[in-house]
């Protein structure tokens, strides 16, 4: 049997099912499956999508972390499934199609992520569920390609704010190249546009019900406040760095050497991200998981440019794997944390010692619930401790998928936990009755990596939680 990019891609399944089941989940991770307890048409922070494929997973094989991660992870391995079968329409072969899905993988972005559940699975899976749909309708002019298009875009959308550039990126293809004008004389775009909104109302209704909280989230990143080159510098080194350098040098110079409508669309598909984040870093900084979606037309462009060159191919496929399967195990090796900052390998460890000192802050101090003051670790606790009451005490719009306060908890005794900081003390002018400060450490190879405070107490002081009559 012939080797074929979908082995590729299913060789690369096994590997990151496999870090999924091996590596504990890291903050952000906690937090999606919080949302995943209380399905919701929206969250403050993101799309629904994402909670969605976490309950699915955990629904069949219970919340741990390979229940959490299987379905995203199912997500970007097929990805890597349509990065294959859309070299094989750009006209490339079998091999060069099964190089594409590999240098895919082997980028640091989708090595570094692909293991875990984030936003970025289900927004990459539809970006390229959705670019190759529009381009086997334009390959084929068929109407069905196209709704299909429309729907993978309507749901990318679901996913992450950052698919609506590639909805930007085919609509600038449509107006703006000759072959996509032809197309706007039918009927079939206009299709794609109403499979795509329908399927993003349920999203709209809910914003519209909740004051427009996800739209005016993710506005907020828009506004420029001073310029700086800085992060212009840094955004280039990224867009560099992260398919891996060779793999970055080929597909920019298949933009010298390659015309056809498919590389056209495929441009297209990319520009208004690429130029939005440009716009962006001269005034913040770019994180490099915003770039994922595009990394599959990224390598497929470098695809192009390597064919005829096997020693480049090879080249360019070994200093990926060097790159990336380094980083990965640099990251999240079991002998030593990556420093002492919190980033999310280091949020993996240490969690065994840490959650049986806390249990035992909790038996001693009589507290029926556990108050906190931030996201990640109103997350990470409800993980831990599935069966006590998490609550986060402060930016409660990050919590309205739960409901109300329970009114039980307002007479009961709980425990704050907060993660220690020297010159903030959020916690405690939310409380009538504030106890003393204990203290756990959370430690991985007797480096310590996060020390938290526990203080006893009672009376939620805001009366959006608890009315006083």
């Amino acid at each position: 049997m012939k080797l074929s990019y979908g082995h590729v891609a299913l060789g690369f399944l096994g590997l990151h099912l496999a870090v999924a089941a091996a590596i504990p989940i890291f903050d952000d991770e906690a937090y999606y499956a919080l949302w995943a307890r209380y399905p919701s048409a929206g969250y403050y922070d993101h799309p629904p999508m994402i909670a969605y494929m976490i309950r699915s997973g955990v629904m069949v094989f219970g919340e741990n972390g390979f229940g959490i991660r299987f379905f995203p992870v199912l997500g970007m391995a097929l990805a890597s499934v349509f990065v294959g079968d859309t070299a094989r329409l750009m006209g490339l072969g079998r091999l060069h199609a099964c190089l594409a899905v590999a240098l895919f993988n082997l980028g640091l972005l989708v090595m570094g992520v692909g293991s875990f559940a984030t936003p970025d699975a289900p927004s990459s899976f539809f970006w390229m569920a959705a670019l190759w749909s529009a381009l086997r309708a334009v390959r084929f002019g068929t109407g069905g390609w196209w709704i299909l298009a429309g729907l993978c875009l309507g749901l990318g959308g679901l996913s992450k704010f950052t698919n609506v550039f590639l909805a930007i990126g085919l609509f600038g293809w449509l107006v703006f190249d000759t072959t996509g004008r032809g197309f706007l004389r039918t009927w079939r775009p206009y299709a794609a546009a109403v499979f795509a909104a329908l399927s993003l109302l349920p999203y709209l209704l809910w914003n519209i019900d909740n004051d427009w909280l996800g739209f005016e989230r993710q506005g907020s990143r828009l506004a420029a406040d001073g310029l700086t080159l800085e992060f212009v510098v840094e955004y280039f080194v990224i867009l560099v760095l992260l398919p891996t350098p060779l793999v970055a040098w080929f597909a920019l110079r298949s933009t010298a050497f390659v015309r056809t409508k498919e590389v056209s669309l495929i441009w297209w598909s990319m520009a208004p991200l690429l130029v939005y984040f440009l716009y962006h870093s001269s005034h913040a900084q770019v994180q490099a998981n915003w770039l994922i979606p595009v990394q599959g037309s990224i390598v497929v462009m470098a695809t192009l440019a390597l064919v005829g060159r096997p020693k480049s191919a090879w080249a360019t496929s070994v200093t990926a794997a060097v790159m990336s399967i380094g980083l990965l195990g640099a990251a999240f090796n079991p002998w030593q944390p990556l420093g002492t900052a919190n980033n999310p390998p280091n949020q993996t460890r240490g969690w065994v010692q840490t959650r049986i000192d806390m249990a035992d802050a909790m038996e001693a101090s009589g507290a029926a619930w556990i108050a906190t003051t931030d996201y990640a670790l109103t997350g990470m606790l409800s993980y831990h401790f599935p069966a006590i009451p998490v609550w986060g005490m402060a930016e409660r719009q990050r919590y309205d998928f739960r409901g109300n306060f329970p009114a039980a908890l307002c007479d009961q005794q709980g425990l704050l936990i907060e993660v220690e900081r020297s010159s903030l003390d959020v916690g405690a002018g939310l409380f009538e009755t504030v106890g003393p400060d204990t203290f756990v450490t959370r430690s991985a190879a007797g480096v310590p990596l996060r020390r938290y405070r526990l203080r006893s107490v009672s009376g939620p002081t805001d009366a959006g939680l608890c009315p006083r009559g």
